[in-house]
C-alpha cells in the first residue's frame, strides 16, 4: 500500500541514460509484487512453466533486468525479512483482501472481472522469493537479504552512499532516509488504467529529498509526521487529514504536542511508529555490492529447461546484453 504523498511530493521525469553507470538499489517485493499483478494471460491466471509453477516474476525480472544492465545501470536488489510489529493490522487486512477476491473470482460473470479480482488476490510465498533469487544470482545481480523491511534497508544503503538511489513506486522510501527515490523504472513505457480500458503512458522519474525539503519547507521528520497524518502501511492515520492539511499542521506544531495531541490509528504507541521511521531495522552494510559470476550456460538451463521459456529468445537476449561492455558486473 505505501503511503499516500502523491499531492505533496512531486518528481521529474528522467531517462534510463541518466542513470548509466550508477548502482540502484531495488525494492525486491515492490517490483515482484507489480510483475505478479501484470504479466498475466488474458484471463487473469499466471504464466507457468510445464509443471504449472509461477513465472510471471520470472518474466519480469529477467526482462525488464536485462534491460537495466543493457543500460550499463546496475541494480541491487534488497529483499524484505520480518514485518515490524506494527504492520500486523495492515498484513491482516491485506490477508482478508486476498481472500475475498479469491471467492469473487470464483463467482465473476466475464473473464474481465475474474482477471481483476485475481490481480487482487497476489500473495508472495516463499517459492516467488526463493525462485527470484536464483534468477537474479545466475544474472550476476547482487541481493541482499533484509532483516525487515526492504525499502528501508534499501534507503540505507542510499543513505550510507553505497547507491545512487533506490527504486520503488512507494513513497515510504523517502519516510526511511533515502536521498533519492526513483519511481517506474519496473514499469514500460506504456500501463493500462485498470477497469477504464486505457492505456497511460508511464515514464521514469526521481524524487529527491532535496527537492522536497525546498519544494515543502520540511524536513524529513515533518515528512514523517505527514505520513502518520495521512496513514501509513503501520498506522491508519488521522481521519479528516489530508496531505494538505498535515503539511499546514506540521509546519505550525512541534512533533512533541502533534504526536501527543492527535488520534493517528494505531494499537502502538505511536512515538514507537515514528522513530522506527527514524531508525528502522536495518543491517549495516560496510562496502557496496561485489561482482558476481555470470553462467550463460546455467541460466539459460533455468529459464528454459526448468522454467518452459523459449531458449531461442532467452539466448537472443544474452547474445545482445554479450555485446555490451563487461563492466555492467563491476559494481566496486
Amino acid at each position: 500500500m505505501g503511503v499516500k504523498l502523491k499531492d505533496l511530493v512531486h518528481g521529474k521525469e528522467i531517462k534510463l541514460g541518466d542513470l548509466a553507470g550508477k548502482t540502484i538499489a531495488i525494492d525486491a517485493f515492490n517490483w515482484i509484487y507489480q510483475f505478479l499483478t501484470t504479466i498475466r494471460l488474458a484471463d487473469g491466471s499466471y504464466l507457468t512453466d510445464r509443471e504449472g509453477n509461477i513465472t510471471s516474476h520470472l518474466n519480469g525480472l529477467f526482462y525488464r533486468s536485462m534491460n537495466l544492465l543493457g543500460n550499463n545501470i546496475r541494480p541491487w536488489f534488497i529483499f524484505d525479512g520480518s514485518a515490524p510489529k506494527f504492520k500486523k493490522a495492515t498484513n491482516l487486512e491485506r490477508a482478508r483482501i486476498r481472500e475475498e477476491a479469491k471467492i469473487l473470482a470464483e463467482n465473476a460473470k466475464t473473464e474481465e472481472e475474474k482477471a481483476m479480482y485475481l490481480r487482487r488476490a497476489v500473495k508472495i510465498n516463499d517459492y516467488v522469493i526463493s525462485s527470484s533469487k536464483e534468477l537474479l544470482e545466475l544474472m550476476g545481480i547482487p541481493v541482499l537479504q533484509a532483516p525487515a523491511e526492504g525499502e528501508a534497508q534499501a534507503a540505507r544503503l542510499n543513505a550510507d552512499g553505497l547507491v545512487y538511489g533506490v527504486a520503488s513506486q512507494d513513497y515510504d522510501t523517502l519516510l526511511f532516509g533515502a536521498s533519492k527515490l526513483i519511481r517506474n523504472l519496473n514499469i514500460t513505457n506504456k500501463r493500462k488504467v485498470q477497469n477504464k480500458g486505457i492505456s497511460v503512458t508511464v515514464t521514469p522519474e526521481i524524487i529527491e529529498s532535496k527537492d522536497y525539503v525546498g519544494n515543502l519547507g520540511v524536513t524529513r521528520e515533518q515528512l514523517i509526521l505527514i505520513a502518520l497524518f495521512v496513514g501509513t502501511d503501520y498506522n491508519e492515520g488521522v481521519k479528516g487529514i489530508g496531505p494538505k492539511k498535515a503539511l499546514a499542521i506540521v509546519k505550525k506544531e512541534s512533533k512533541e504536542e502533534i504526536l501527543r495531541k492527535y488520534d493517528f490509528g494505531s494499537e502502538y504507541e505511536i512515538n514507537e511508529v515514528f522513530d522506527y521511521f527514524i531508525n528502522p531495522n536495518a543491517l549495516e552494510v560496510k562496502e557496496k555490492a561485489a561482482q558476481v559470476g555470470f553462467d550463460k550456460d546455467k541460466l539459460i538451463e533455468f529459464m528454459s529447461s526448468k522454467h518452459s521459456f523459449d531458449a531461442d529468445r532467452i539466448s537472443s537476449y544474452l547474445e545482445k546484453f554479450s555485446r555490451h561492455d563487461v563492466s555492467l558486473f563491476n559494481y566496486g
